[in-house]
């Protein structure tokens, strides 16, 4: 059975939006991509060059300062913040394009709700009146022969007064029936693949996102990847340098190996060493304790000998000490008695005159 030409277009102009939408997804992908590219290049190309000299770099030289010919160029973070800017737009005008997308699906699948439900009482209705006319057809069929007089002379009355005859009727009615059985079969199939439609849009825009979140999950991939070379490279790198400083640290371990060894054996010898040393002390601490004895016992014996040597002088000392006292007592009592008799002297001579004294004194010289 031929499809109606109306559905084909409508599924045609359905389906091309939606194609166009995808070929725009596509060179806003590829763009994306060179995009990347072209970050990649410029980071290798800046890698030499150093941080101050990427984020200002000059705009001329002295050479086309004096040649007067001068086109500055855009410095790098013009370049990002176009690049940012043309970014935002194309998010922009994608996030528009999709929003409009789906509002035309949902008022496409709004209108093909109502359709459905207009033409589903006519569909019911047309069914009925279906199986009516099939029932009086059939009715008609088996009552064609027995056909009484009176329809006969309706039927011709009806022919006189109608420009068309009866079987002409009949025609046209079965051709009328016809076409709308096959209007009715017509519309359930296109109320059906208007369900199908609907469900295929669905399952495409399913397919849509399910790509665009394996895309996004791609660049993800793609700059975890990245990183992880990166990440790999720095592993080598440290491997590489771990490498050489475990080869160095075996180089030292050696040499400290061979050193212990010399210090084992020089250890042995200074133990050998110690221990005829420690015999040689044993024996000096036992001539030691000897010569203490002996010094212990002359010491004794000296100082014995002085603390006679000096009792005996002590004794003498003391001997003379009293012979001293003795004298100096005999000396004091001396001394008191011509103490006494010079008193008794100056009591006399205070008691008698001066001319006795004088005649005493002449006759004294005398």
């Amino acid at each position: 059975m031929p499809k109606p030409s109306g559905f084909s277009q409508t599924a045609n102009m359905s389906l091309c939006p939606k194609d166009s939408y995808i070929v725009g997804e596509r060179n806003a992908r590829k763009i994306h991509i060179s995009r990347l590219q072209a970050m990649e290049t410029l980071e290798m190309e800046n890698k030499g060059k150093h941080w101050v000299e990427k984020l200002f770099s000059p705009h001329f030289s002295a050479q086309d300062f004096f040649s007067q010919v001068y086109h500055p160029e855009s410095l790098m973070f013009e370049k990002l913040a176009l690049a940012r800017a043309k970014r935002v737009e194309e998010i922009y005008n994608r996030a528009i394009k999709n929003f409009q997308e789906e509002k035309r699906l949902k008022r496409k699948v709004c209108f093909s709700k109502l359709i459905v439900r207009e033409y589903e009482p006519n569909i019911v209705g047309v069914k009925i009146n279906i199986s009516k006319k099939e029932r009086e057809g059939d009715s008609a069929c088996c009552g064609a022969g027995n056909l009484d007089v009176g329809t006969e002379e309706s039927l011709k009355k009806t022919e006189g007064h109608c420009i068309w005859n009866a079987k002409e009727l009949a025609d046209l009615r079965q051709e009328m029936h016809k076409n709308h059985a096959e209007g009715v079969s017509l519309k359930l199939q296109l109320s059906t693949l208007n369900a199908e439609l609907v469900e295929l849009k669905a399952k495409c825009k399913k397919i849509q996102v399910d790509f665009e979140n394996a895309e996004q999950e791609l660049l993800n991939s793609r700059k975890e990847v990245r990183c992880k070379n990166t990440q790999l490279q720095q592993i080598q790198k440290d491997s590489l340098k771990k490498d050489f400083e475990l080869q160095a640290l075996k180089q030292h371990l050696h040499e400290k190996s061979a050193n212990i060894r010399s210090l084992n054996q020089e250890l042995l010898q200074a133990r050998k060493e110690i221990q005829s040393l420690d015999l040689k002390n044993k024996d000096l601490q036992q001539e030691v304790k000897k010569l203490k004895q002996q010094h212990d016992l002359g010491y004794k014996a000296c100082i014995e000998k002085v603390k006679l040597h000096y009792d005996l002088k002590i004794r003498n000392i003391q001997k003379e000490l009293e012979d001293v006292k003795s004298e100096l007592s005999d000396e004091k009592l001396l001394h008191v008695k011509n103490v006494k008799a010079l008193e008794i002297l100056r009591k006399h001579f205070s008691a008698q005159p001066l001319s006795n004294i004088f005649d005493n004194l002449r006759v004294d010289f005398l």
